[in-house]
């Protein structure tokens, strides 16, 4: 009885032990361990792809993709999040289809929203909200805040600060060096 309780518990912890990824290497068709969620860290060469990552992601001349990223992005390529990104998120490009908190730096942003935090870029493109845009050229369906050479937003809910502004609720819908809503 003894032996079958102390098997048992080691199995137990094991499997407990096991179901965290702590670490990854991720290449084409080559994801080891074999996990669709890491909990610490994964470096991709070429291509990576997972369902989530929590903690360290690490690109290397890569395509790195997934679903819900929490903690630190540094991809040399490009930054797909079809989910959810809370942290940082830095690459070349990044693409993401979900709801972003925390930082995307890049040298495009291309994004859904962006719930709280900030988009720095060259370029930042956003369907809808963004919180804080600084780039050459910042577009989004809303934004509180622009800073850039160009500023475009359908509803501006702060300020927009750059060489051109464009507004729909603008007190101007086009004016140059600075743009606020007009109610």
């Amino acid at each position: 009885m003894k032996r079958t309780m102390l098997f048992l518990s080691i199995l137990f912890v094991s499997k407990a032990a096991l179901a965290a990824t702590p670490g990854q290497f991720a290449a084409p068709n080559v994801r080891a361990p074999d996990d669709p969620n890491v909990d610490g860290f994964r470096v991709s060469v070429l291509h990576g792809e997972n369902q989530s990552v929590r903690g360290l992601d690490l690109g290397l001349l890569s395509v790195s993709e997934t679903s819900d990223l929490s903690g630190f992005g540094a991809v040399l390529g490009m930054n797909r999040i079809s989910g959810e990104m809370n942290g940082v998120s830095g690459s070349l490009v990044n693409v993401h289809s979900g709801s972003d908190r925390g930082v995307n730096a890049a040298f495009v942003n291309r994004i859904h929203s962006l719930e709280e935090g900030v988009n720095i870029g060259f370029v930042n493109i956003a369907d809808d909200f963004t919180r804080v845009d600084l780039g050459g050229l910042n577009v989004s369906d809303e934004s509180t805040v622009q800073l850039g050479f160009v500023n475009v937003t359908g509803t501006i809910t702060g300020v927009q600060i750059g060489f051109l502004n464009a507004a729909e609720n603008g007190f101007l819908p086009v004016f140059p060096f600075f743009n606020f809503p007009k109610d």
